[in-house]
Parts: C-alpha cells; sequence; structure tokens
C-alpha cells in the first residue's frame, strides 16, 4: 500500500473524479502564446476516447489512463523520451519515475485511482506547450495527496496533420497531506497556502 501511495503522488495523481473539475481552454489557433483558463472540457474518465489535440486534453489523457490501469494508453501519452519527476518539499527532484508509476498503474482496477484536475492553466508557442494542473488524488476513494502538476509537451504531429500533443517532461509537488480535503478552495485562495 505505500508503494502504491508513492507512486500515485509521484505524478501528482490526483485521482479525485468524483469533484467539479474546471479547466483551462485551449489556446487560439491565431493566438500562440495564449494563456488559457477554464474550459468547458470535463471528460468522463471512463468513456472519455483518448485525445491528445490540445495540451490540456493531454493532461486528462494521463490521468484518465491511470484511472483505467491503462498503460497502452500512458505510452500514447508520452513521448518516447519522456520523463516524470517529484520536486520534494525540501527542494530535491527525484530521478525519472516514469517507469516504476507505468508499472504501477498497471496494478490499478478501473476507478480505483482517481486524479481531479482543476485550474488548468496552459502557455504555448507553436509546438511548445506548458500545462500547470493543480490537482487532488483519490485512491480506492480515499484522498491520498494534492498539489501542482507541471507538464512540458510537444506537438510532434506531421504539419498536415492533427495536433498531437505529448509529454516530453512532467514534475509534481504535493502539498502537506493534511491541507488535500480543502485544496481545491484554498489553492483558489492562495492567500492561505
Amino acid at each position: 500500500m505505500i508503494r502504491s501511495h508513492f507512486w500515485a503522488a509521484l505524478l501528482g495523481v490526483g485521482l479525485t473524479l468524483a469533484g467539479c473539475t474546471q479547466n483551462a481552454s485551449s489556446p487560439s489557433e491565431n493566438d500562440p502564446q495564449n494563456t488559457a483558463l477554464s474550459s468547458d472540457y470535463n471528460p468522463d474518465y471512463a468513456t472519455a476516447p483518448l485525445d491528445l489535440s490540445t495540451p490540456e486534453r493531454t493532461a486528462y489523457a494521463v490521468m484518465i489512463a491511470m484511472y483505467r490501469g491503462d498503460v497502452e494508453m500512458i505510452d500514447q501519452v508520452f513521448a518516447p523520451e519522456g520523463v516524470l519527476r517529484r520536486l520534494s518539499p525540501t527542494g530535491e527532484i527525484s530521478p525519472n519515475g516514469l517507469e516504476p508509476w507505468r508499472d504501477w498503474v498497471a496494478t490499478l482496477s478501473p476507478g480505483q485511482a482517481h486524479e481531479e484536475l482543476f485550474d488548468i492553466q496552459v502557455e504555448q508557442f507553436d509546438r511548445l506547450a506548458t500545462v500547470w494542473a493543480p490537482f487532488v488524488i483519490r485512491l480506492n476513494d480515499e484522498i491520498v495527496g494534492c498539489g501542482v502538476n507541471q507538464f512540458t509537451m510537444a506537438n510532434q504531429s506531421a504539419d498536415d496533420a492533427p495536433a498531437e500533443w505529448r509529454i516530453i517532461a512532467g514534475i509534481d509537488v504535493q502539498a502537506p497531506k493534511e491541507r488535500c480535503a480543502g485544496f481545491r478552495e484554498s489553492y483558489r485562495d492562495k492567500d492561505t497556502l
């Protein structure tokens, strides 16, 4: 169980499918440097198809893959060179944990882990994007972590093909567990963090 909690936390796996989700809309094609906030995208983790068409939807695809225990989907979301790290409360950066996290996801039953994302922000220029995604994660319906994910993504599709945003680097930082029950509200009122 400790190992499961550790790897769930590694992604900042705020698996709270149950909560309302506000997130970022994708930047306009006419404004490649747009910062986007609060779209209506709120996927059903159990049934949503894989969608890498925007950085925001790619961030959700990671959470959907974890929710389903689907490592093949994880392999599609991360670029082959992709890495996944964690920033500790003391400022240490973990080594690449993508493979161990992927292995942990393979042990999950559908719905066992759920990471709720909210207040997503996207910065994009051309084929490069950064996604800032606060989260609360549940494992077996119990809150086990919260914090912020940060993903760097690249659109690796051919010029004449639809966009395919893939994660080239992900890192998260956890808030103290005692803050997780009200994390969404306290994050929005950043003076209380």
